[in-house]
């Protein structure tokens, strides 16, 4: 009897340890196949982080350059009259005060990768799904910007100016200065594009923010 019991607890050893150690094969081989999705994922968003940083910076210029522009053309409604060159200036102050595009992203093939818990740390989590939820909400308010600085080029704007065949404009000058309508329509396009270009900045700084945190979740 005694044997019998030694040979079986032996053998029902074995097989619970064969059981133990493919249990924890298994578990070490999901947890790498898991740590290795998530790394890629984690290096796909930093890239596209980077991206968003280079087109963020490049439509706060562009936004900048066209309100230094228009703020250019404020200052020549006042003038008794133009030269050849502040004309040149006075028009390119008003072909753009309509420019208002933001930047347009995907960020639906994020979510899902996100919401699935690809990333167990709930702080780090909540940031980029913070971070994608600016982007949408701040895209959408910058959409409606750009309607309704076209609203305005249309109403304010060309019932004022005469446009010709060959992109020039003529306008009276005379008759621009007392027109508040006109003049307002330079100052609400200046103050959408500099409130767009403040979300941008925002947006811009929490992006190479998360270029840390990535890195060091990566290491993890």
């Amino acid at each position: 009897m005694k044997k019998h019991l030694l040979k079986y607890s032996l053998e029902f050893l074995v097989i619970v340890m064969g059981i133990s150690v493919s249990f924890w094969l298994n578990n070490w081989t999901e947890n790498n196949k898991y740590k290795k999705a998530r790394n890629e994922f984690l290096i796909s968003l930093k890239q596209e982080l980077i991206l968003d940083t280079i087109q963020l910076s490049k439509k706060i210029a562009d936004f900048s350059s066209i309100n230094e522009n228009v703020i250019k053309g404020i200052a020549l409604i006042d003038k008794f009259q133009h030269t050849e060159i502040e004309k040149n200036e006075f028009q390119s102050a008003i072909r753009p005060i309509m420019m208002l595009t933001p930047l347009n992203k995907n960020t639906k093939k994020n979510d899902i990768k996100i919401s699935s818990g690809i990333i167990e740390n709930i702080e780090f989590n909540n940031q980029l799904i913070e971070y994608y939820g600016e982007v949408d909400y701040y895209n959408d308010v910058m959409k409606k910007f750009g309607e309704s600085l076209q609203s305005v080029y249309l109403n304010q704007i060309i019932p004022y100016i005469r446009l010709n065949s060959n992109n020039s404009i003529e306008y009276s000058l005379s008759s621009l200065k007392n027109n508040n309508s006109f003049r307002n329509a330079f100052f609400i396009s200046v103050g959408y594009r500099n409130q767009s270009i403040k979300w941008l900045e925002g947006q811009k700084n929490k992006a190479i923010n998360l270029f840390g945190e990535i890195d060091k979740y990566i290491k993890k």
